[in-house]
């Protein structure tokens, strides 16, 4: 049973989108989106390979450090490719939500992002619907956790597994980030959605 002071992934992922994000002046670009996205990738898979390859009790304590690793890797790919396309002063929380939602399925992140003409229009969020997306997205990173939890018992057997799923996650952020900033993207005002 699940009280209201335990562990919430929900708010770990919208903590995380704040606390990972690198700092604009510093973000570095390593070469064209597909080859950063190549590169975070292979580190990403190396992390969580490393990772689960600790059994039992030591591999559950690597846990939430390897997706804590894992999802800063991701972070500055995006930032990394937002500032190849000259992007970087549009980011925001709803423009990272709309590429984790959207790499991970997660049907609400789509209403975030309208296609019109040449145009991506991103819809601004309140504070509450940031959280109902980030929260979706949270509960496939919280299962992903439990199916870890599982997998560290049987690491030498799952330990691939879970590296692969790390890798292709971080091939699928950089692709849709990579589609996205190449577009003219438009942040929509704030006040002129999610209004219900």
């Amino acid at each position: 049973m699940k009280r209201e002071n335990d562990f919430s992934y929900e708010k770990w992922f919208v903590d995380a989108i704040m606390n990972f994000a690198p700092d604009p002046d510093k973000v570095q670009v390593d070469g064209a989106p597909k080859d950063m996205t190549d590169m975070a990738s292979n580190k990403a898979f190396s992390i969580s390979f490393a990772s689960g390859m600790m059994p039992g009790p030591f591999g559950m304590a690597t846990i939430l450090p390897e997706l804590a690793a894992v999802t800063k890797i991701q972070m500055d790919l995006i930032y990394k490719i937002s500032k190849y396309h000259d992007k970087l002063g549009k980011m925001n929380r709803a423009l990272i939500l709309c590429i984790f939602a959207s790499a991970l399925g997660v049907t609400a992140g789509r209403v975030l992002a309208q296609k019109i003409g040449s145009r991506m229009i991103i819809k601004a969020l309140s504070t509450q619907a940031a959280q109902k997306i980030a929260g979706a997205i949270g509960s496939r990173i919280g299962s992903a956790v439990v199916q870890r939890s599982v997998g560290r018992w049987l690491s030498f057997a799952t330990a691939p597994l879970f590296a692969y799923f790390s890798k292709k996650m971080t091939e699928k952020i950089g692709h849709y980030a990579d589609e996205l900033m190449s577009q003219e993207i438009e942040i929509e005002p704030s006040g002129t959605s999610d209004q219900q």
